[in-house]
Formats: structure tokens, sequence, C-alpha cells
């Protein structure tokens, strides 16, 4: 399979979804990046940005590349944005809450779905 997920960046901070708790989602209860599963007739950054409308009703233009890597057999495109409006503007359409947190945060939070503290330490 190949995801495509999005950092998105306010005031030094990353936006972070907490995963809903039902069964068809991985990784529940847990912190993660927005993004999802790229269907056959879409590039990464279609999915991207498909995922961003969907989970968050939010409308990009282009985003920017940031890694491209194979984690547990998956491989996963990612890309980096500025979030310019407030979260409060924002509306969650998928998961249990968003937050702001800075990476030295992120390195704290138990929860957090794997590979995220990874990618905090090494990439971001």
């Amino acid at each position: 399979m190949v995801y495509a997920g999005v950092v998105i960046y306010k005031d030094s901070k990353i936006l972070l979804q907490l995963r809903d708790n039902n069964s068809r989602t991985e990784n529940p209860l847990c912190w993660g990046i927005f993004g999802g599963e790229v269907k056959k007739d879409e590039t990464p950054e279609q999915a991207a940005t498909r995922e961003l409308r969907e989970e968050l009703k939010l409308t990009t233009g282009k985003l920017k590349p940031l890694l491209k890597t194979d984690f547990k057999g998956e491989r996963m495109h990612l890309f980096k944005m500025d979030l310019l409006k407030d979260i409060s503007e924002l509306e969650l359409k998928e998961g249990k809450s968003m937050n702001l947190f800075s990476k030295q945060e992120i390195l704290k939070v138990r929860n957090t779905v794997p590979g995220l503290k990874k990618l905090v330490k090494d990439f971001l």
C-alpha cells in the first residue's frame, strides 16, 4: 500500500490528529499526522490534498514534498505545509481531537502512531 501524509506547521508547532477509537482505525486513540491511503487513480499529492479536505475541510494549494520512505513494508509520501489560519477555524471531520505540539512535546507523548517520534527526531 501507498500512503500520503501532511506535516502541518503553525507557529513552529505541528498539528496532530487524535485518531478515532473504532475497529476500522489503525492505531486507535494515538496521535498522528493527517493523511491516508493513496487511491489507484491519484498521485500521492492528490491523496494528501483529498485527505486534508475530508479530515479537516481544509483546501490547500500545492503541497511541499518533505520525504518519501518505506515503513513496515508500506510506501509513505510526506508533504509539509504552513497553516495560515487559526486551528479554531478548522472543522475536524475525522478523529477525536486535534492539537498543536512542539517537537519536544511530541517526543514526550506516550500514545503516538508508530514512526512519528522517529520522523520528528530524524527529519523535522
